[in-house]
């Protein structure tokens, strides 16, 4: 049955993208030698004409255009040209070597070289020997899929004899943060890996090469640069996901469950848009806060895959204040397994126990299986006793254990890095809940829009 389903997802992506993309005529007529960004300041052999493609993508993508030549390793049918030393993260710095089929039939090879030996091959589609390799026409590595490592992207020129064509070969290197796959599991079987024994693997993403040709977008690197998230987007929708402006549109439909009225703690009621997990599905944050005690209250809101809204069950204890999340901005850490990515996000919250005593709390909360966890870190009492009404501070960890001052406010990111994880910052758009009231659905799917844009985490 699973089989089945794929073959008519193919069909499907070819009937329905055929012919949808850019109104652009034939492909390159010369080839088209890109530069690569190294940071040893290494470029291809390339003609001025080539220099100035380059200083175009340079500009944004920081290529160096006076760099040096390097010596290209002694490989038999090495595409000298298309052939560089590059940095690839964990690989280190390596000779890229593009590399011809026998006879000019099939698909070339792509691998990695050190020391004039091939120390890893990127997978094959193992094209059909009746299709005439022509040429290497681009190489780049950029970061495509926005996980943090470098990818490999080369353009490859076909012939059947009457006519050519480019297509796209994207090798992405496998990142744990990269859980496009676990996502969409009726897609794995596009999926194309080649195991690595001395470094990070890639793999190849055979349904995203199909799209980005018949999107024609294969004429040049520059064209396919910014693809990844309409692709995401485009693969959602074949498999029957809402795309983010749908959810968005029922998320305003059913502003009268979310954006209801409330009676307590109504000094500051917002809400926000953010995509907190790695699901294609934002979630809808409504905090207030206020009262003698400064408390709050959020409740965390999905699209489910039915369109119908959700309301995210919490760890959250029935009475007690939460944590004060209508900030700005607040620290990030993620950690990474098969089972996808878990972003904790660093909050806060401040209690006022009594005229005199304060207490203040340090946790984190992440978003898993539509369940939102909170999980202590740190909390700390100040007690403001006396004639001099001076303030004594205690703090200790969630273990019970004696932390200073400065232990207190670094104790997040202690707990995390210690875990190994990498510190970001994410930004949100805060919107008053009563700013809502009188406003269309259209007008309020806009604000939403705009919230939801407003996020973003950032290194």
């Amino acid at each position: 049955m699973k089989n089945r389903k794929i073959i008519l997802l193919t069909a499907f992506l070819v009937f329905c993208i055929d012919g949808c993309g850019k109104n652009e005529k034939g492909i390159i007529q010369e080839p088209y030698k890109e530069p690569l960004h190294v940071e040893t300041g290494v470029e291809s052999k390339s003609e001025s004409t080539d220099k100035e493609n380059a200083a175009d993508l340079g500009d944004a993508e920081g290529t160096d255009v006076n760099a040096t030549e390097m010596e290209i390793p002694s490989i038999k049918g090495i595409i000298k040209e298309q052939s560089f030393e590059t940095k690839l993260d964990d690989w280190g710095q390596v000779f890229f070597a593009s590399i011809a089929p026998a006879d000019n039939k099939g698909e070339p090879m792509f691998a990695l070289v050190k020391n004039e030996d091939i120390v890893y091959t990127f997978p094959k589609m193992e094209k059909s020997t009746d299709i005439e390799f022509a040429e290497v026409s681009a190489v780049a590595f950029r970061d495509y899929n926005q996980d943090g490592k470098q990818d490999a992207i080369a353009l490859v020129t076909y012939s059947d004899g009457k006519q050519e064509w480019n297509e796209a070969s994207i090798f992405l290197q496998e990142n744990s943060d990269n859980m496009f796959y676990i996502d969409h599991p009726d897609l794995e079987r596009y999926q194309i890996e080649e195991k690595a024994e001395g470094g990070p693997s890639f793999y190849r993403d055979t349904f995203l090469e199909e799209y980005l040709k018949t999107q024609k977008l294969t004429n040049s690197v520059a064209d396919l640069l910014e693809s990844w998230k309409d692709y995401m987007e485009y693969a959602d929708g074949t498999l029957g996901i809402l795309s983010v402006g749908q959810q968005i549109k029922l998320f305003a439909q059913n502003r009268q469950i979310w954006a209801k009225d409330i009676e307590y703690a109504d000094n500051r009621y917002c809400f926000t848009l953010a995509g907190l997990t790695n699901d294609g599905r934002p979630v809808l944050i409504v905090s207030n806060q206020g009262g003698t005690g400064m408390y709050t209250y959020n409740e965390f809101y999905k699209i489910d895959k039915n369109g119908e809204l959700q309301r995210l069950e919490t760890s959250f204890k029935e009475g007690d204040s939460q944590p004060d999340i209508i900030e700005e901005s607040m620290a990030v850490y993620s950690s990474f397994s098969k089972e996808g990515i878990k972003n904790h996000f660093i909050v806060g919250d401040e209690l006022k126990e009594s005229p005199d005593v304060y207490v203040y709390r340090i946790s984190s909360l992440n978003i898993s299986d539509d369940f939102v966890l909170e999980t202590p870190l740190a909390i700390q009492r100040v007690v403001y006793e006396g004639e001099n009404y001076s303030a004594r501070i205690t703090s200790e960890d969630c273990n019970g254990n004696v932390l200073t001052e400065e232990e207190y406010n670094a104790f997040a990111d202690t707990y995390y890095e210690n875990m190994g994880m990498t510190k970001k910052t994410a930004f949100f758009k805060w919107m008053d809940v009563k700013s809502l009231a009188g406003m269309s659905d259209k007008e309020v799917e806009e604000v939403l829009k705009q919230a939801y844009e407003g996020f973003s985490m950032k290194e």
